[in-house]
């Protein structure tokens, strides 16, 4: 498994869609309130992994994977998430989306070559 790559279950199961344009020479603050999130979240209950990427303009997509809609609303009202979120729309972010759906079906491939 690709480790960038989230490992998700069988279906249903639920994901949210986090896209984004970081302000500029935000990098530092930003990176560690990153990493300290994705810290936070695998704790969570129902968290089942993350994916992201993020462009050289600024423009990513991150896209989170959670067991039910309980557990996604238990970390969006989580105490420390808050206060990143605050900053994400006070310092990091010109603007983001935040999306929920519902995972009803998924197929996977995986190369049998040497990567």
């Amino acid at each position: 498994m690709d480790p960038r790559a989230a490992d998700t279950p069988r279906p249903p199961y639920y994901c949210v869609i986090f896209t984004s344009r970081r302000k500029k020479h935000i990098e530092d603050d930003y990176g560690d309130a990153s990493a300290r999130m994705l810290e936070l979240a695998a704790q969570m209950p129902g968290f089942l992994g993350i994916e992201s990427a993020r462009d050289p303009e600024g423009i990513g997509i991150t896209v989170s994977y959670w067991e039910s809609e309980e557990a996604i609303k238990n970390w969006r009202e989580h105490a420390e998430h808050l206060v990143v979120q605050r900053m994400g729309r006070d310092r990091f972010y010109e603007w983001y989306e935040s999306r929920v759906a519902k995972v009803e079906r998924a197929t996977s491939f995986r190369s049998g070559g040497a990567a």
